[in-house]
């Protein structure tokens, strides 16, 4: 699978507007020591905030609204499952669409690698249900597409985010899929946990800790080309050479993800 471009980080980056805003804001939450009354107002001021961007952008809201349509109907024959879950993924974007930006803070609509990271998220409760090599697959190909396509037209904070979130709820479905279908060792399964644990800590930590992205991790492309093949494998009912693969990738992007901390 690709590796998400990134925006360009670092002291010689000026941070644009909606960064400079999420940063005073979360300064601002651990000043307050995280307390009730901070909190109300950290949650108060984001969806202030949301209203005043989508406000300020009627074309990408509506936008928003299209495609959380699109998806719902989509998702009416999958079961009610599907549709809250692609619900609660729509609302998160309808929420975040401040970070339609590039790294230089130009504003931008919803893109053709955007709606493909979102085909992602939308099917990992079918992935779930289904898995079947043939859409694990086409997932891992919508990554690769939505990669070089997200590189051609400039990525933006919100494909960033959303990218790397689709591509962790895919594979760690299909390996649910796998260990109920397939007979795959429920270890792995643990394992893979294990790890996002690990990366959900690192990521808080540097969020809530010192108001900045998770630390962008070095050489990301082979980690995640063994977690899809190995998943691929699973998924096709070669569980024992599958697991090897995964184990490997997930001891391997543990510590690449220490090692960016």
């Amino acid at each position: 699978m690709s590796a998400s471009p990134n925006l360009a980080d670092g002291p010689a980056r000026p941070l644009t507007e909606g960064e400079r805003w999420s940063r005073d804001l979360l300064d601002r939450l651990r000043a307050e020591r995280f307390s009730a009354r901070a909190w109300r107002r950290f949650f108060a001021d984001a969806a202030r905030r949301s209203r005043t961007m989508r406000a300020a952008r009627p074309e990408l809201a509506a936008q928003s609204r299209r495609w959380g349509a699109a998806g719902a109907v989509a998702a009416v024959p999958f079961g009610a499952r599907a549709l809250v879950w692609w619900g609660a993924w729509w609302a998160m974007l309808d929420w975040h669409l401040g970070m339609a930006e590039t790294a230089e803070g130009r504003a931008r609509p919803l893109a053709a690698h955007d709606a493909l990271t979102l085909a992602r998220l939308w099917g990992v409760p079918v992935v779930r249900r289904r898995p079947e090599p043939w859409l694990v697959a086409a997932g891992m190909a919508t990554d690769a597409l939505d990669g070089a396509l997200a590189r051609r037209a400039g990525p933006t904070r919100l494909g960033r985010d959303l990218d790397s979130t689709a591509d962790t709820l895919l594979l760690t479905a299909a390996l649910r899929g796998a260990v109920e279908r397939q007979g795959l060792d429920p270890r792995l399964l643990w394992l893979e946990r294990a790890r996002l644990t690990v990366g959900a800590a690192v990521t808080f930590a540097s969020y809530f800790g010192e108001s900045r992205p998770a630390p962008v991790q070095p050489d990301r492309a082979p980690a995640a080309w063994l977690a899809a093949a190995g998943t691929l494998l699973a998924v096709s009912g070669r569980t024992r050479a599958a697991a090897p693969v995964l184990a490997g990738a997930s001891a391997y992007r543990t510590v690449i993800r220490l090692r960016a901390r």
